[in-house]
């Protein structure tokens, strides 16, 4: 094995890089600290990894100094230049919602491509990356937010390379939409035997429409009397619905609830526990509902989401496409459409038998048999 010291220009002072070969591995490249000499001369060399970017950070915090995690044209820097543009909402627009997805997003894309210049990239890399998630409807969207990094970065002149998942992200084949309409029966089981804070969050998300995290969203200074107003957290678009006289009662007794409580909140949330705490998705919901479920014994375990669509198509039936997409908060009738579709289905009329009649009869004046 042959092992050398290499001199790098780009390399902070006191860095050093060595690489070294074998028959088994080929090139091997490691990142040093060269502390001072000692009193007896010696030299220490503090392993920094192999890994350029992070033996710089790790660098950073022997020197004291802030180092950025990622440098040039790599797909790591362009992504910490597009969230610093991102965070201005007022120029870039996007929702907090949004801005929280693609971090999320980037969790899963920073160990894999973080360090790839942004004119390398190959389009069988998104593939192979797809095909190998276990995920593959986040996958999907991840992908699409690395295509928004390329466009982003191309108009800014920080890339030369086109795009290339332009055109390709028909070719990632996932079922999206999770098809389950639940009915009035599975809604009924699970309501029966749900504690009461989890029966409101399901009657509140079934008469007002909403998703889930904005239902524990509703504030008491939504209420102006007639209405809750709120903005959505997704879409950032204020939705006004009006309270009826079931959603009025539901509103009245957990103001009447959270005022005899101990709890004191200066703008106190209209759903609750039974310790008047804020619910959470991941904490207090995902427990008592799924345990409410599990009592229920169905046989398909639906989520709280579903009340959504299954509301929805309800307002369809009753009151028209229109209705349902003012419902869904939905900007036009073809969106509402696409949504009612994937769960209802396509609707077609049954064709009746007069032309078979007519046939009939035709024959018969014939002569001929049938």
């Amino acid at each position: 094995m042959t092992k050398m010291k290499v001199n790098h220009p780009r390399l902070p002072p006191r860095m050093v890089k060595r690489h070294w070969h074998t028959k088994k591995r080929g090139t091997q490249t490691a990142y040093y600290y060269e502390h001072p000499r000692d009193n007896e001369g010696k030299r220490e060399l503090e392993p920094l990894g192999t890994d350029f970017a992070k033996a710089k950070q790790k660098w950073g915090e022997i020197e004291g100094v802030k180092v950025e995690k990622y440098t040039g044209n790599t797909l790591g820097a362009i992504y910490i230049q597009y969230m610093k543009w991102a965070e201005k909402t007022h120029i870039s627009k996007l929702s907090q919602r949004t801005i929280l997805d693609r971090r999320n997003y980037w969790r899963h894309l920073e160990p894999v491509f973080a360090h790839i210049d942004i004119d390398t990239f190959k389009p069988q890399w998104f593939l192979q990356y797809f095909e190998t998630r276990n995920s593959q409807v986040g996958a999907k969207k991840e992908i699409k937010f690395i295509s928004v990094l390329f466009n982003w970065a191309k108009l800014r002149g920080l890339c030369v390379s086109e795009n290339p998942i332009t055109g390709t992200t028909r070719q990632y084949k996932v079922k999206e939409h999770r098809d389950i309409l639940i009915t009035p029966r599975e809604y009924k089981a699970v309501h029966d035997v749900a504690p009461d804070f989890i029966q409101d969050l399901m009657d509140m998300l079934y008469m007002a429409g909403t998703r889930p995290a904005e239902a524990i969203s509703f504030r008491f200074s939504h209420d102006n009397g007639d209405e809750l107003v709120y903005r959505m957290p997704k879409t950032q678009k204020i939705k006004r619905v009006t309270i009826g006289k079931d959603m009025r009662a539901l509103i009245d007794r957990r103001k009447k609830l959270i005022s005899a409580s101990k709890v004191t909140l200066i703008d106190p949330p209209i759903l609750f526990d039974n310790n008047g705490q804020p619910l959470t998705l991941n904490g207090s919901i995902k427990y008592w509902f799924g345990l409410a479920r599990d009592n229920a014994k169905l046989q398909r375990r639906w989520q709280l989401k579903d009340i959504r669509p299954y509301a929805a198509t309800e307002r369809y039936k009753k009151e028209g496409i229109e209705a349902a997409r003012k419902f869904l908060g939905h900007s036009t009738e073809a969106q509402t459409r696409s949504y009612i579709r994937d769960y209802l289905g396509e609707e077609t009329q049954s064709l009746e038998l007069v032309e078979c009649s007519e046939m009939a009869k035709v024959k018969l004046k014939n002569g001929e048999s049938s």
